[in-house]
């Protein structure tokens, strides 16, 4: 890091790429101690990590790469982080070097904010760089576009020009509210300058984050810029420490870098405390063995800590030989400090409280209460939104309106009747339930079926019930769960799925055995059944106007059939694959397919393919949509992109990229606004016009402790319901905020979600 007075501009000439190191710490011992012994230490010990010091930094490689490519794609970043997690070391003695090595020219201009953020930018040139007067002349005004003034004059002399403002967080504890507004607007529009010979670099702890609340801008480049530096992992952290010695010819005793680290991780993983013990270690071993020992390392470690602590504690117990002006403004300074503790107190409870409450509300509520007890008492006059929200999560934590429980074993389908007053749920106990919307069984439908229930229907009129069984038998019930008929038979194996026609007098069927079956209300089968596909069949479903049925087959195949079961084309046998998903255009012209072949398909209604495959994605394709207007189709892929197409299989924009697994499921808001995405434990949310402009924004992304099954929209748009593996539902505001906690309930997996016609309910489906 540098002194927020202070700036550094260079290009990057002659520096080595971190990926290009060959690290000696693999080596043998013996190849080690072969090197050239070196006797100042290359740990840094109370001072930290620059750009001067990028040889003597390790472990890091991944992120560094990673930061780099993201910068190549974008041109901004948001490196959020815990307090001393090595955000600044990363970007200083990691990143820039890296990108100076990679560049044939780079400027590179490091700042703090300060009181006047304007101000540190004008020291931070006028120390480094004198030759550029007038740009420093330009930056001790307070214009709408002096940032950009400044970055187009440094662009005439460099191909890459790199702006890092470290410490982003001091821009909310130092700078006072009409310089921050300017400055944020000034590094917004920095920010949404299509050059990419510009790139803009914060780093700043993520405990402030909610600072950003006040200002859109900030929270718009959040949404799309950042990401979250993890801690070290063992592996690294070996090679941080190792590393340096390495290449002063100097290893570990084996088992001292394990007890190193061990040590590291109960000291609250401080890595300054570690850059010092190692410093220290170094400098009290006797090199000339070559060897730093576990002997010397115990004898130290007691005085390393206290050290260190002392040293921490050093500015807030000022020498008493000072003078009277010197103390009362050390004291001021202290004050300062105490405060900027108790506030780093408060934010560490507040999230502490966040964490809590899924798994343990009550101790979570009792925390946020004390949290906001100490606000109080050391800032009676100031709330801190941290603390305020994580008593508001506390005291409005959501329970389920009702559990529908009555299965025995797991709930395998649930549909809504036509006028959302009641729900139908098929469970492996061989039973189908009926439900009032207050969770109230009306209904048991016990003696029907023998095997698992997979699929079921309401009729349009809402007055019957067609439910199917894997043991291939049919059943139709009234609202009372008596059976209408006798149970129809007509599979030879199970049934996966069934639908009512559009006016209600007759049902389709397909089942395991690749059959189409098509019944009338009594249970006669109309036709003999269809055959055409030649393996199991995966969905069907009538025409709008009912004069005709596609279906679609775990071969890779779909099927357009009349009523009386001919084909009325060829059998659509164009993916080379399995097909996993379909959808029908708002207008039910035309079909789209994704496939395990990677590819999507359109077809017309008639089982015609429109075009070429749409190829893009890498793996298998779980979801495909139409927008409401029926422009766009959205399609979500194994390879954990989603990507956005015209309706002539052109796509739009880059793949779209923030899950960190499969993407599972997808949905347009009814207004066709915003996209909704889950992978295995993330929930996504896109803005359709943002990603229209070429910019790609993710609003919101939401951890959850295990995959996510479903997501869909409310009909009226306002609402998100997502389901789980970790046994929760969730509700999400159409802005990407939680409302409230996770809905627990569940005791095993959540499969499906759907929300009733009014969009008043929600109904769950789990394995338990």
């Amino acid at each position: 890091m540098v002194n927020s007075s202070e700036g550094n501009i260079n290009t990057g000439c002659n520096v080595q790429g971190i990926s290009e190191y060959n690290f000696f710490s693999d080596s043998q011992s013996e190849d080690i101690h072969c090197r050239p012994l070196k006797i100042d230490s290359p740990y840094l010990g109370r001072k930290t990590f620059e750009i001067k010091d990028k040889d003597k930094f390790f472990g890091r490689d991944k992120w560094i790469a990673n930061l780099s490519d993201r910068l190549e794609k974008d041109n901004a970043l948001l490196l959020l982080g815990a307090a001393y997690s090595g955000k600044s070391s990363l970007i200083l003695a990691g990143l820039i070097p890296y990108l100076g090595y990679h560049k044939n020219s780079l400027i590179n201009l490091t700042f703090q904010p300060d009181v006047n953020p304007f101000e540190s930018i004008y020291k931070c040139l006028d120390f480094t760089y004198l030759k550029q007067l007038k740009i420093a002349n330009i930056s001790q005004g307070i214009r709408e576009n002096t940032l950009i003034k400044i970055v187009n004059l440094l662009k005439q002399d460099y191909e890459c020009v790199l702006i890092l403002i470290d410490r982003f967080e001091e821009l909310f504890t130092k700078t006072q509210k009409p310089e921050r507004d300017k400055f944020v607007d000034n590094l917004f529009q920095l920010s949404q300058q299509q050059d990419s010979s510009v790139k803009v670099v914060l780093t700043m702890r993520s405990d402030f984050l909610d600072r950003f609340s006040e200002y859109p801008q900030l929270a718009k480049i959040h949404d799309r810029y950042s990401c979250i530096l993890t801690r070290m992992s063992d592996d690294e952290l070996k090679l941080a420490i190792a590393e340096p010695a390495a290449r002063n010819g100097v290893s570990f005793e084996q088992g001292l870098i394990e007890q190193v680290i061990d040590d590291f991780h109960q000291q609250d993983d401080s890595l300054p405390l570690l850059e010092y013990t190692l410093d220290v270690l170094w400098k009290n071993e006797n090199l000339q063995n070559r060897v730093l020992q576990t002997k010397t390392y115990q004898e130290l470690k007691e005085q390393i800590f206290g050290d260190f602590s002392e040293q921490a504690h050093q500015f807030i117990n000022p020498s008493v030989g000072w003078c009277e002006p010197h103390l009362r403004e050390k004291e001021q300074e202290i004050q300062k400090l105490h405060l900027a503790l108790t506030e780093l107190k408060l934010r560490e409870q507040s999230a502490r409280v966040l964490n809590l409450l899924p798994v343990q509300p009550l101790e979570g509520l009792v925390l946020a209460i004390q949290t906001m007890g100490e606000n109080l008492e050391k800032y009676p006059h100031q709330l801190l939104a941290p603390v305020l929200g994580s008593l508001k999560e506390a005291t409005n934590t959501p329970t389920e309106a009702n559990s529908l429980r009555g299965h025995e074993q797991e709930v395998n389908c649930l549909a809504f009747s036509p006028d959302g007053k009641f729900i139908a749920s098929g469970s492996s106990d061989s039973t189908v339930c009926l439900w009032n919307i207050v969770g109230n069984p009306t209904a048991q439908f016990l003696l029907g079926h023998e095997q698992e229930v997979n699929c079921l229907a309401f009729s349009p009129d809402g007055k019957f019930i067609v439910s199917g069984s894997i043991d291939g038998i049919l059943c139709l019930w009234d609202l009372q769960g008596n059976l209408m008929t006798q149970p129809w038979q007509g599979h030879e194996e199970g049934i996966i799925a069934v639908a009512f026609s559009s006016n209600g007098d007759s049902i389709v069927s397909v089942g395991f055995d690749g059959t189409v079956c098509l019944w009338d209300l009594e249970g006669n089968a109309i036709t003999q059944p269809w055959r055409g596909h030649k393996e199991g069949i995966i969905s069907v479903a009538f025409s709008p106007n009912g004069d005709s049925i596609i279906s679609v087959g775990f071969d890779g195949t779909v099927c357009l059939w009349d009523l009386q079961g001919n084909a009325m084309t060829q059998p659509w046998h164009k993916h080379e694959a399995k097909i996993i998903c379909v959808a029908f255009s708002p207008d039910r012209k035309f079909i789209i397919s994704g496939s395990s072949d990677s590819t999507v398909r359109l077809w017309d209604i008639q089982g015609n393919p429109i075009g070429q495959p749409w190829r893009g994605h890498e793996g298998r394709v779980n979801s495909v949509a139409f927008s409401p207007d029926g422009k766009f189709i959205i399609s979500g892929s194994c390879d954990r992109t989603i990507r956005l197409w015209d309706i002539d299989g052109n796509s739009i924009t880059q793949p779209w990229r923030g899950h960190e697994g499969q993407v599972n499921s997808l949905a347009f808001s009814p207004d066709g606004k915003l996209i909704v995405s889950s992978s295995d434990k993330t929930v996504r949310l896109w803005e359709l016009d943002q990603i229209l402009q070429d910019r790609v924004i993710g609003r919101s992304q939401r951890k959850y402790e295990n995959w996510v099954n479903s997501v869909t929209f409310s009909p009226d748009g306002k609402w998100i319901a997502s389901a789980s593996n970790d046994f929760t539902v969730r509700l999400w505001d159409s802005n990407g905020n939680p409302i409230g906690q996770p809905w627990r309930g569940h005791e095993q997996e959540v499969n499906s979600v759907a929300f009733s016609p009014d969009s008043k309910w929600i109904v769950s489906a789990s394995n338990d």
